[in-house]
């Protein structure tokens, strides 16, 4: 991965290039996490959508996997942020649906698309809490979105309530306490689940890892 500052829009924006089943992708994302703070006294809610996250990258290699497959299909993606994980489903075929609930990392979202040359994405502002799609969708997609408790309600039902009939959900996280809350909710409701770990670089400290889980749920 590699890096170039740019003070476009505002924001402390860096362009990471990275590679994802094969091809290259140029990725802006925020990395300076003291400027995300300092942007985050001027408005709400927190932009942590601005960051790249490892989630992010784990679900966009599991993506890229051509077992997964995503020539016409349609996906949501819950809480895209920077975009990558819909950007490459877009890029092997899928009908893409990015949603996020801050529009700042939504923009951001489209600039990657179109520097990728990435079409098949529906960008759109929408929050959990106050849901109002009732489209199904093949597959449901999203990186660290069951970190807070508080949003496991949210998440569920929308799984209930979207995905079609045989869809796939793919959710990432890395191994947070809520991981097993969230799963259990899961299994409760009528979901299956199974459990993928898999390896990814630390993006923010040089020469670590972080470990990721990647949760594949079925359909009631």
């Amino acid at each position: 991965m590699t890096g170039e500052a740019t003070g476009d829009a505002g924001l402390p924006l860096v362009e990471r290039l990275l590679t994802i089943g094969g091809r290259q992708f140029r990725v802006w994302a925020v990395e300076d996490e003291e400027a995300l703070l300092a942007l985050s006294e001027t408005r709400e809610p927190f932009p942590f959508g601005l960051l790249l996250w490892e989630g992010a990258v784990a679900l966009a290699g599991r993506l890229a996997d051509v077992s997964v497959a995503l020539e016409g299909r349609r996906v949501l993606e819950l809480g895209c942020g920077v975009g990558l994980a819909g950007l490459i489903a877009a890029s092997r075929g899928a009908l893409v649906t990015a949603t996020d609930h801050d529009p700042l990392p939504l923009e951001v979202a489209r600039r990657n698309a179109m520097q990728n040359d990435v079409a098949g994405i529906d960008f759109v502002e929408a929050d959990w809490d106050r849901w109002s799609d009732h489209e199904r969708y093949d597959l449901i997609i999203g990186a660290d979105v069951t970190y807070d408790r508080q949003s496991h309600e949210a998440v569920l039902s929308i799984l209930e309530r979207n995905l079609a009939p045989g869809g796939t959900a793919i959710l990432t996280d890395p191994a947070r306490e809520e991981q097993a809350t969230f799963i259990g909710r899961l299994r409760a409701r009528g979901f299956s689940v199974v459990l993928e770990a898999r390896t990814v670089e630390d993006l923010v400290r040089w020469g670590l890892s972080v470990d990721v889980t990647l949760l594949t749920i079925k359909g009631i």
